[in-house]
């Protein structure tokens, strides 16, 4: 699946060792996805800042947390270029 939109934040994440950064991008006014960068992803990000319009190819990975049962569904990231 592409997402196509605009950078509205990257946020770096450090949680019990697993780092990410987290991409809020913009399709359009009224939404907002939340797109996971891991490892070697991190780095093609690097180019990219706030207000640029990227297409991203993700994957989706659904999850069911261990301690509360709450079910989730992860935007991963596997490539991405420039609008």
């Amino acid at each position: 699946m592409t997402i196509t939109g605009t950078i509205e934040s990257i946020e770096y994440r450090n949680t019990a060792g697993h780092e990410k950064k987290v991409v809020t991008l913009v399709p359009d006014h009224r939404q907002r996805a939340f797109v996971e960068f891991r490892g070697r992803r991190m780095e093609e990000l690097e180019p990219y800042k706030e207000h640029d319009e990227i297409s991203v190819d993700v994957s989706l990975e659904g999850k069911i947390s261990k301690n509360s049962g709450i079910q989730y569904n992860n935007l991963v990231a596997f490539a991405v270029r420039a609008v």
